[in-house]
Parts: C-alpha cells; sequence; structure tokens
C-alpha cells in the first residue's frame, strides 16, 4: 500500500458513519454484512448507494439475488454488527443464530429492533477498482418505535451517537 492509500484510509476512519447491517437471502444464499459505506443518492425515487468489496463473500450473493435490506443498527446491537463484521469469529450460520429475525414483506430478513430498516432491490451495479458499488432502490421502509442512540463508527471503533 503505498502512501496516499494509507493517508485515505487515515482520513476516512476520521469521518464518522453509520452502521448498517446488510442482509440478503435469496437463490444464491443467505448472507450478512457489517458495513459503513451506506449513503443516500435521492430520494425520488428513494435509492442508497452501497459499496461492496469485490472479495467478500457477500459480493456475488447480492448480484445474484438482487434483493436486500439494510438495518440501520441502534448502539445496544453493537454485538450484531461485531458478529457480521467477523470480530467474534462465529461462522455465518451462528451468525444469524444469535439474534432475532424477522421478514419484511421483502421476504428479506430484517433484525428485531433496528431503528430503521429499508428493503430494497438492486437496480445496477458497476466496479471501480477494488469495489462493486450497488445502486439500490429502496421499496420498503419500516422505522423503528423506539428513540435510542445509534450505533457509529469512527477512527476505527464502535460509538454511539445520541
Amino acid at each position: 500500500m503505498d502512501s496516499i492509500q494509507q493517508d485515505f484510509r487515515n482520513a476516512m476512519a476520521a469521518c464518522a458513519a453509520g452502521v448498517y447491517l446488510i442482509t440478503t437471502d435469496g437463490e444464491h444464499g443467505r448472507y450478512g454484512i457489517t458495513m459503513t459505506s451506506v449513503a443516500p443518492v435521492t430520494d425520488t425515487p428513494p435509492t442508497v448507494v452501497l459499496c461492496v468489496n469485490l472479495n467478500t463473500r457477500i459480493c456475488p450473493i447480492l448480484t445474484g439475488n438482487g434483493e436486500l435490506c439494510i438495518n440501520v443498527l441502534s448502539a445496544d446491537q453493537q454485538d450484531a454488527a461485531e458478529h457480521f463484521a467477523g470480530i467474534t469469529k462465529l461462522t455465518h450460520e451462528e451468525r444469524f443464530e444469535q439474534h432475532i429475525w424477522h421478514r419484511g414483506s421483502s421476504g428479506q430478513l430484517q433484525i428485531a429492533d433496528a431503528l430503521a430498516h429499508l428493503h430494497g432491490r438492486i437496480l445496477q451495479h458497476h466496479d471501480m477498482g477494488t469495489h462493486r458499488i450497488f445502486y439500490v432502490g429502496i421499496e420498503e421502509i419500516r422505522l423503528g418505535k423506539h428513540n435510542r442512540p445509534a450505533l457509529a463508527y469512527f477512527r476505527r471503533a464502535f460509538a454511539q451517537i445520541a
């Protein structure tokens, strides 16, 4: 890694980001991953962008399934973020056994008590460097009923934002 790449990573680590658990289930399998690279694009129509490393196991599964749920995690769901980031060394199936899950009307899995669930369909994608950029049209939104702090990631550590 050259110095500009390391400087870029350090600069991005100085940007606080929300923590999301992306889940997909379908013909190509069930998988989940913790992410911070999720951003709104437009509200007309509601669209978000996800940036996923091409080397991750979820990348071809997302591409194949074409549908997903973006779970916006609360601060008290840090354990779920750690499981799906691979920090706890649980197997992928064990990660899903640690929490309560429901299916949205799209059929995608959503973790209980998240701040929000955004169910969507991949509209298009393209590759840029080491990542695949997914444009996701949001078809269903479920907002949590609790006013709890959000889980954030800042300077390579989890934090909470009230």
